[in-house]
C-alpha cells in the first residue's frame, strides 16, 4: 500500500556513496562520524530535532554539508590528525 498523498511526493532525497566519501578518507571514519553525530542530535529531546525527524538521516545531511567535525586518533600520539567536515581546496 503506497502512503503517498495525492500531488505530491513523500520520496526523501537520497545521498550517494560518492557524497559521503568527498567528506573523509575511509567509509569506517565516515560512519564513526555520522553516529557520534547521531548521538549528539539525540542527546537533548526536542532540542536538535523536530519531533518527526530521525537522527542518523540528519547526521548523514550534517556530514555531507559540511557541518560535522571530527577527530581520527590512529593510536599513535604523532599519528593524530585532525579531520574537519570542510572540503579542502
Amino acid at each position: 500500500m503506497n502512503s503517498a498523498k495525492p500531488g505530491g511526493s513523500d520520496e526523501k532525497p537520497s545521498v550517494s556513496r560518492e557524497d559521503i566519501m568527498e567528506r573523509s578518507a575511509s567509509a569506517f571514519e565516515a560512519v564513526v562520524a555520522i553516529a557520534r553525530e547521531a548521538r549528539r542530535l539525540n542527546a537533548v529531546p526536542g532540542v536538535y530535532l523536530n519531533q518527526e525527524e530521525k537522527a542518523i538521516p540528519r547526521a548523514v545531511k550534517n556530514f555531507v554539508d559540511g557541518r560535522v567535525d571530527y577527530e581520527v586518533d590512529w593510536g599513535a600520539p604523532d599519528a593524530k590528525r585532525k579531520k574537519r567536515g570542510t572540503k579542502s581546496k
